[in-house]
């Protein structure tokens, strides 16, 4: 299912329309948004939505066209989420003239500017809400490639994946993610065989330290 990297999700309501009246140049009142042939009026337009301008706006917008089966567009609105400002603030210093207490000092005397931005984790859970874009879609060679970008970020890649499997969003690359955790599972089987003690790479260091001196080493 579709992950969520801000606070809080708001659901989307309605709104009525209504047809608006004129009068024709003749004096006669018409309605232009009447159909003559039907009788009925046509369907309004939709309403234009602000433009988006943080992580959890974009997040937000995201998740309603998934829900409305526009997955490309969702796509497009996640990969806009990690260029927005998120929860993550950093600190940098602007140069400024006047000095503090001065007629001239800048109203931030510590020349401190703010600034948020998306951050590791938030890119990561839009990362895989693409990834489930494009199951919905049906592109699977895509959502595989996502996902495995996605897995190569995460400190427990096999933990994901097994969490993968069992996504209902990712059920059309479930074979692919089958044979994922597999390639997983036996690279971290060769990366244990060769550890030596203490996990150290290079085998034992007492062993070898035993053979310089000519003792008996038993494992």
């Amino acid at each position: 299912s579709l992950l969520v990297g801000s606070l809080s999700i708001h659901q989307r309501h309605g709104c009525s329309q209504t047809s608006h009246v004129s009068s024709s140049f003749d004096g006669r009142l018409t309605n232009p948004t009447m159909c003559a042939e039907e009788g009925q009026p046509p369907l309004a337009s939709p309403t234009p939505r602000p433009s988006v301008a943080t992580y959890a706006e974009a997040e937000e917008r995201g998740f309603e066209l998934y829900k409305a089966g526009e997955f490309e567009r969702a796509v497009r609105m996640f990969e806009l989420a990690q260029t927005l400002p998120g929860a993550g603030v950093d600190y940098t210093r602007e140069k400024q003239s006047g000095m503090v207490g001065s007629a001239n000092a800048p109203p931030n005397p510590r020349g401190l500017q703010r600034k948020a931005f998306a951050t590791p984790a938030q890119r990561l859970i839009a990362q895989y809400n693409i990834a489930c874009c494009y199951a919905g879609m049906g592109d699977v060679p895509r959502c595989v490639e996502t996902l495995r970008t996605y897995l190569s970020q995460v400190k427990e890649p096999l933990d994901q994946v097994n969490e993968m499997i069992v996504d209902p969003d990712l059920a059309p690359a479930r074979d692919d993610l089958l044979r994922i955790r597999t390639e997983l599972k036996s690279e971290a089987s060769t990366q244990s065989k060769g550890k030596g003690l203490f996990g150290l790479p290079f085998g034992n260091p007492l062993k070898d330290v035993a053979d310089q001196i000519g003792v008996e080493w038993k494992d």
